[in-house]
């Protein structure tokens, strides 16, 4: 299994806003995906920093979601609302 972290900075006072976005808009078109497993979303609301990682059953899957264009979709979602890009990592899970 394989998770993709990414990490944003967001605008003070919008998790809430954030999460609603998240359930219905990205989790719903995420979930369809093939090799999608599971989804969390971290947040600490004093720093205003998210962190989201989303489980993959392969590195492919992940990629293919990122080079067809539906990562950059999601993410558009957030334009007012995240206050830097996502930095994004794969990793492979190991324990």
């Amino acid at each position: 299994m394989y998770v993709q972290v990414s990490s944003i900075d967001i605008y003070p006072g919008k998790l809430e806003q954030i999460k609603t976005i998240f359930q219905e808009l990205v989790l719903p078109i995420i979930k369809t995906q093939p090799g999608f497993v599971k989804f969390h979303l971290y947040s600490n609301e004093k720093d205003n920093k998210i962190i989201v990682n989303s489980y993959w059953d392969t590195k492919e899957n992940i990629e293919t979601v990122f080079s067809s264009g539906i990562y950059q979709e999601q993410v558009s979602k957030f334009e007012k609302l995240f206050s830097s890009s996502p930095i994004r990592s794969v990793f492979k899970v190991s324990i």
